[in-house]
């Protein structure tokens, strides 16, 4: 009765039963087998990922001829849940499917991509465009997966002090359109 948390699948079938659920991810307790960083990768985590990337490919749908990018978010609302974890292994997948992918760190309260990739959290990235539009955010993104060149990532950059007003100023919308055309 005091049970509120979904464990199975089938618990969330239950509560959302016309939706589709895309994957299940397993709980990965070893520390050095968290990432999807190989086209060749055969741990659960890889195989997961590989799921999870197919069906989100799949709702995605064919590419229009605009030929503009899709954004994919990963949210939640606590801390800890797996949205980093999430994010960064499916944008792994998908470039090893040959998509062209460009992870971008939002959270601009508790940045986690730098943990995956072994860089300074202060590195610059995103909030160094959105505080300043003539910074070249083109810059900051780097290839960390040799053996997935088609995968590149821009961190959230230094933690800053508002947060919510660099994320309404504008600056994302034209980051993302911006983005969106490479």
């Amino acid at each position: 009765l005091f049970d509120t948390k979904l464990h199975l699948k089938k618990d969330l079938e239950l509560v959302f039963p016309n939706h589709p659920i895309l994957s299940e991810i397993p709980d990965i307790k070893d520390e050095n087998n968290k990432l999807f960083n190989s086209p060749n990768n055969r741990s659960t985590i890889a195989e997961a990922s590989r799921i999870l990337a197919s069906n989100t490919n799949y709702l995605l749908g064919k590419e229009d001829n605009s030929q503009r990018g899709k954004v994919i978010i990963t949210t939640s609302t606590i801390k800890g849940e797996g949205k980093t974890f999430v994010a960064v292994n499916l944008s792994l997948a998908l470039a090893s499917l040959n998509k062209k992918v460009l992870l971008v760190g939002a959270d601009l309260r508790n940045p986690q991509i730098h943990n995956y990739i072994n860089i300074k959290k202060s590195s610059e990235g995103l909030t160094n465009h959105l505080y300043d539009k003539k910074f070249v955010w083109k810059s900051a993104v780097k290839n960390y997966f040799e053996d997935l060149p088609t995968h590149e990532v821009l961190i959230g950059g230094a933690i800053a002090p508002n947060p919510v007003q660099l994320l309404t100023n504008g600056n994302l919308e034209t980051f993302l359109n911006e983005a969106k055309k490479l």
